[in-house]
């Protein structure tokens, strides 16, 4: 099994192929969890906060967070609801959920749960959803991810009540001035990098992504694009959040008698971009894609 996960894969792999695929996303999460959003840098709490608000939930709704990671969406999302309400995180990694749990009881989200289990197709055996479980799905900074998005988003139509709303974030155009930082690192690497998208992928574009929507049978779909400002007091804790994130699975590749002269090479970049401080920023457009299912 590789130890390198592309972010997106043909939906026409053999199952086997999608089965080493998503174990090998289990664990290169699970390599992340301890250090994931703990490095000092706001980044996927934002962006999570963001996509609640967008998703407009109201108190008294069930919401199924589908790849909760460590609750950035998971935990916005009930306190949306409420202890009326009910919210369910689902992750493929076990360390990731993990995360998500403590951050539940620390917020005393005790209508809130996160489980581990594949929320591409969202069969947990000690927690049965049927059609019509969720008022809403979110999928924040996930679902491009997922081997078959395709068919993970004909699922969540299925689980959602009628008029029911699906909420995902996913990334836009990364910062361009950013180009070279990832161009100096690719010879390098023996994988891929998270930041490539495979040429299948429904995510390469805003139209392509609605045609799935809608092909899954969603209306009223729409995108809203905005920046994400991403700050790094120095290129030190940009190196410690490169290996906190799913952007270690490019690094994992390199080998190690190549690493100094890679870092080396990244570094060239980075200093061309630093601050007079020393900070460095980056501003990536995100997407916040709202569709509602029929009713």
């Amino acid at each position: 099994m590789s130890d390198t996960v592309r972010p997106a894969t043909t939906e026409r792999a053999r199952p086997e192929e999608i089965g080493d695929r998503k174990r090998a996303l289990a664990q290169l999460f699970d390599r992340s969890a301890p250090m994931y959003e703990r490095v000092g840098v706001e980044h996927f709490a934002d962006l999570g906060r963001r996509l609640v608000a967008y998703a407009e939930l109201t108190g008294g709704q069930r919401v199924l967070d589908v790849g909760c990671g460590t609750g950035a969406v998971l935990v916005p999302a009930a306190l949306a609801v409420g202890e009326r309400g009910e919210a369910t995180g689902v992750d493929i990694s076990a360390g990731m959920v993990a995360r998500a749990r403590e951050e539940l009881t620390r917020h005393g989200l005790h209508h809130a749960r996160a489980l581990v289990g594949d929320a591409e197709t969202v069969a947990l055996e000690d927690a049965p959803v049927g059609p019509g479980s969720f008022d809403a799905v979110l999928a924040g900074i996930s679902l491009f991810f997922f081997p078959r998005p395709r068919a993970a988003v004909a699922r969540y139509h299925r689980l959602l009540k009628p008029g029911g709303r699906i909420a995902v974030s996913w990334w836009g155009r990364p910062d361009p001035r950013w180009d070279r930082v990832f161009a100096a690192s690719a010879p390098y690497g023996r994988g891929p990098s998270s930041h490539a998208l495979p040429d299948d992928s429904p995510f390469r574009s805003i139209e392509a992504f609605h045609a799935v929507l809608s092909t899954a049978g969603f209306t009223d779909v729409e995108t809203a694009e905005e920046d994400c400002v991403t700050r790094f007091a120095n290129r030190e804790q940009w190196w410690r959040w490169v290996w906190s994130t799913a952007g270690r699975q490019f690094w994992e590749t390199v080998p190690e008698e190549s690493r100094a002269a890679a870092e080396a090479a990244v570094n060239a970049e980075l200093a061309a971009l630093e601050s007079p401080d020393g900070s460095l920023y980056s501003t990536s457009k995100v997407r916040f894609t709202l569709a509602r299912r029929g009713l």
